[in-house]
């Protein structure tokens, strides 16, 4: 029998392990977290801060999960060492293991602003249920947040702790909320919308220093004006937690190398989810990306390649998210932005704005390979399966945004349709007594 060890224990990590135990039914499976946690969704953290959800719906898998499928949990267990020349894993316990095959799923970790004061009390991330729980208790005698970053992130936590009855500011270093993730028109109108609950945006701004006596008082910005504030979180973004595959001498870029069967430098060792880098077939460019839906996809392929089921899998778009933070969906998927030389490469954009409904995509050799929808997002995955399948468009160019453009216009292609629902986190909703997905992702179809 096989011997497989998985490092880490969310969404790319769970869903291997869950598809090596149906291809391979009696080898062994070991599954390693730093965290001392049952595996829960990120994604959901803003939910459990503002008390939308309760502790008891916070985790995806439990103990069920991992006695039905005969799988080994090793929580709060750290492993601190690769050696691929014997095939073990060490872990910060001193104990080690042997394996045949290894997934590498350690995702990433926030990014932390290297500031003075950052060390105080009140200064926190909102990654992990650990920060969740910390946030939650500080929210006890706070009135003031300022949050560094106005990427999705840094917006979920405005929303979450605003909801909470907290005074919230968003200092964003860029012009614009969303700056990597959606263009100066959508962003207008999701600005527009989280202001209303209250948000308030500093632009063109970062933090220089906070400032405090134990605990957080106020955050110093670089232009010296000071804000008061309790609590400050850093939501700057992510970066891929690679160094234990870099000691261990696996090939790295922005990421973990990976090919088409997620397959690393060395044969035996796999790698899936944030911590990777892969082509982008949207943008052509080998890059990371920090998504759920990609994580349950790779994962997914890593298990099936891992347990011998060869699979390729080439068609992963970068950029997919999906969300709504107040009242307003937004939709951003694929190639968003152009280069400037783009224009010269024959991309087009084609969009419409009415009111807070606003569409737009990006076209490039008669194919959609990107697209921002706003305020109407029903149709969403229709045009994320045109772009996922490379579907020419080219006799249907002037109708890419009439009401009725759909899926019938396609009827003698035989192509995927996008369904992300199945991939997404689900959390339990009280009133329907089902399961739910996250956010919005529920009607991205």
């Amino acid at each position: 029998t096989m011997k497989y060890i998985i490092i880490g224990a969310s969404a790319a990590g769970m869903q291997a392990a869950e598809e090596i135990r149906k291809i391979d039914s009696s080898s062994d499976i070991k599954v390693f977290s730093k965290e001392n946690y049952y595996p829960y969704s990120r994604c959901l953290i803003s939910r459990y801060v503002d008390g939308r959800l309760k502790e008891n719906n916070f985790f995806f898998k439990t103990s069920h999960f991992f006695e039905d499928f005969n799988i080994d949990s090793l929580l709060g267990t750290e492993i601190t060492h690769i050696d691929k020349n014997v095939k073990k894993v060490f872990t910060n316990d001193n104990r080690e293991y042997s394996y045949d095959r290894l997934l590498i799923a350690t995702g990433s970790s926030p990014w932390i602003y290297d500031v003075e004061g950052a060390s105080l009390e009140g200064v926190c991330t909102f990654h992990s249920w650990n920060d969740a729980k910390k946030i939650i208790s500080l929210l006890k005698d706070a009135k003031k947040a300022v949050i560094a970053g106005a990427g999705f992130i840094g917006l979920e936590a405005a929303y979450a702790l605003t909801k909470k009855g907290i005074e919230v500011t968003v200092i964003e270093k860029m012009s614009q909320i969303l700056p990597q993730q959606t263009d100066i028109t959508a962003a207008g109108i999701i600005q527009d919308d989280l202001e209303k609950m209250g948000v308030k945006f500093m632009f063109n701004q970062s933090i220089s220093s906070i400032e405090g006596n134990g605990r957080v008082s106020n955050v110093v910005l670089m232009d010296k004006s000071r804000i008061q504030c309790s609590m400050v979180i850093m939501a700057t973004g992510v970066k891929p937690n690679t160094v234990l595959a870099e000691k261990a001498g696996i090939l790295t870029g922005k990421g973990v190398c990976v090919d088409e069967h997620f397959r690393t430098s060395d044969e035996h060792i796999y790698a899936a989810g944030d911590v990777i880098e892969i082509e982008d077939i949207t943008t052509g460019k080998r890059e990371v990306s920090a998504t759920w839906f990609n994580a349950v996809l790779q994962g997914k392929y890593a298990g099936y390649n891992m347990a011998g089921n060869r699979r390729s899998y080439r068609t992963i778009v970068g950029m997919q998210n999906a969300v709504q933070f107040h009242q307003v969906p937004l939709i951003s998927f694929g190639k968003v932005f152009l280069d400037p030389d783009d224009e010269q490469k024959g991309y087009e954009v084609i969009s419409a704005k009415r009111g807070n409904v606003y569409k737009k995509l990006v076209l490039s050799d008669n194919r959609i390979c990107g697209m921002i929808f706003v305020g109407d997002i029903l149709k969403s995955g229709f045009y994320a399966a045109l772009i996922r399948n490379s579907i020419d468009i080219s006799n249907y160019k002037s109708r890419l945004l009439d009401a009725d453009f759909s899926y019938a216009f396609f009827k003698d292609k035989n192509f995927e349709q996008y369904n992300p629902y199945y991939e997404t986190p689900k959390c339990w909703d009280e009133s329907s007594n089902n399961w739910m997905a996250h956010r919005y992702e529920c009607q991205f179809n």
